[in-house]
């Protein structure tokens, strides 16, 4: 009998952890805030795309050694890094830094910023 009444419960304990992803918002604040109304109603975000022309990259260590510098920056949300292409394509929240900060971040480096798109 003890068998079957950890089964049953190790069953269930299951089935709830799948359903999860259904409740979730419930434990996490940015779940609630991306259903948040002011998303709902429209209201711009603050947020930034900026490609940055690099030079002296070379390998894709290079790659890796501005990722790391630009991803330390608060208010990074997406990034791209190519030596192929010679840039670095930033998307982030132009409330938490800006495209001053991820040019510094990226001469931290060592490579030099030759241009700079504000995307969006």
């Amino acid at each position: 009998m003890q068998g079957k009444t950890f089964l049953t419960l190790v069953t269930a304990f299951a089935l709830l952890m799948l359903t999860v992803p259904n409740y979730a918002n419930v434990f996490s604040p940015e779940s609630a805030e991306q259903n948040s109304p002011a998303k709902a109603q429209g209201k711009p975000m603050a947020k930034t795309v900026a490609e940055f022309t690099i030079t002296g990259m070379t390998c894709a260590a290079c790659e890796g050694h501005v990722t790391g510098e630009v991803n330390k920056l608060q208010g990074i949300e997406g990034l791209t890094v190519s030596y192929a292409k010679s840039n670095a394509v930033v998307e982030f929240d132009k409330t938490k830094t800006s495209v001053e900060e991820v040019q510094k971040a990226i001469k931290a480096t060592g490579y030099k910023v030759t241009e700079v798109k504000i995307k969006k």
